[in-house]
């Protein structure tokens, strides 16, 4: 079958993952709008309201959990569950009275959703399981959907929120994800079958873990997510915060999330394009590089559109790339039957590291009363995180690279 010919034969799945990681991850590029109404209105101080970050412990905790399941169960089951859940919390976003305390529960349950229900752990598996040739395209068209619904939608909604205010922008989206979520579910092929219909055979979590923490192209790559992810949290609750402490105007500022949105999209086409045809590792260390440029000019505090527009993008940039740099990985350096399980994993290293990331952007925010420290180090580690991909082996074709794609049904 041919590259582009594959897009034909499978675009119901495609469809399916896109319109799922629309409804599922958009709030990771939106938050960013509500984040100075809430600060302002209830008066949180920065330095707390930074804390919302440590609510990636529950990904952390719980993105293995789900991909084991995944593996088992399959997608269906595990994706329903965060096309229920995640506008019941929008809708206690938008009823919140200004305790901090249940914002941060909020904030717990619905990154719990974002990451390990309805991310790419789950979704993926639509893509793996369909695409062979042209998989590094496919995950970027899918992975960027969000983004390219968020450079859309991020404008309307910015004037949503002013216009009626920051609860009924929490009411909007509790309604848009539950219509998008609930076309996710009704567009899945009819004969999309991802559980594993083996028996559990004692001992193969052991066996299979025992494997994985063994393998060194885990332990590289793992090792690198940490060292990539420690901005998260900043570029996705604080970055507006950022832009206006720099001396952007608020108007600029909204654009200029936009802009990320922008980045996130080129980051994964020409990301999934350059996964296809270049080695893996390569264009790993190329994609983390770009944006630890553009945090460090963050961290220069100079208020110049031009800079901080390319600074913007190319934190949206990593972040559209490295989903599809992780999913891609996986099918190249381990077995297929095990995709969801490493993948949890390594989504599980980006959650701790932006866990960290949080706890030190409070602790620098609370002792500098400035960003530029916490962006000076966040750069700083996601150079070194790029370099780390460099001691990968060169990948010989991988477990699903160069043969038909098949069930994921392998895990035990």
């Amino acid at each position: 079958m041919t590259y582009l010919r594959e897009f034909a034969k499978n675009w119901q799945a495609l469809t399916a993952a896109c319109l799922g990681l629309i409804a599922g991850t958009i709030s990771n590029y939106v938050s960013n709008l509500f984040s100075p109404e809430l600060v302002e209105e209830f008066g949180w101080e920065r330095s707390q309201f930074a804390l919302v970050g440590l609510t990636v412990v529950i990904a952390a905790i719980f993105l293995p959990i789900v991909g084991r399941l995944a593996d088992r169960h399959g997608m269906r089951r595990i994706a329903i569950v965060g096309v229920v859940g995640l506008p019941l919390v929008f809708t206690g976003l938008g009823l919140q009275q200004g305790s901090f305390a249940v914002f941060f529960m909020l904030s717990l349950a619905q990154m719990l959703i974002i990451s390990a229900l309805a991310g790419i752990v789950v979704y993926n598996r639509l893509i793996v399981r369909s695409f062979d040739r042209a998989r590094g395209l496919a995950l970027g068209v899918a992975s960027c959907a969000p983004a390219l619904a968020a450079a859309i939608g991020s404008p309307l909604l910015s004037y949503f929120i002013n216009a009626y205010g920051w609860r009924q922008g929490y009411f909007l989206m509790a309604f848009i994800t539950a219509v998008i979520g609930g076309a996710a579910m009704a567009t899945i092929p009819r004969g999309f079958e991802d559980r594993n219909p083996n028996p559990v055979v004692s001992g193969a979590a052991a066996r299979d873990y025992g494997e994985i923490f063994r393998d060194r192209a885990f332990l590289i790559i793992f090792g690198a997510m940490l060292f990539c992810n420690i901005h998260f949290t900043m570029q996705t609750t604080q970055l507006k915060l950022i832009l206006l402490d720099i001396g952007m105007g608020s108007a600029t500022s909204s654009a200029m999330i936009s802009s990320f949105a922008v980045g996130v999209i080129i980051g994964r086409i020409v990301c999934g394009i350059a996964l296809d045809r270049f080695p893996p590792r390569i264009v790993a260390a190329i994609c983390f590089l770009i944006p630890s440029i553009g945090l460090m000019t963050l961290s220069a505090g100079v208020p110049s559109v031009p800079l901080t527009a390319f600074a913007v993008m190319s934190l949206g940039f990593s972040l559209g790339a490295e989903g599809d740099i992780a999913a891609y990985l996986v099918t190249r350096y381990f077995r297929p039957g095990l995709f969801s399980t490493i993948l949890g994993l390594f989504a599980a290293a980006m959650a701790c590291s932006a866990l960290v990331g949080a706890l030190i952007l409070s602790r620098t925010v609370a002792a500098t009363g400035s960003y530029s420290l916490f962006l000076g180090i966040a750069a700083t580690t996601m150079f070194l995180g790029s370099l780390s991909f460099l001691f990968l082996r060169p990948a010989h074709g991988g477990h699903a690279a160069t043969s038909a794609p098949g069930p994921l049904v392998e895990a035990g």
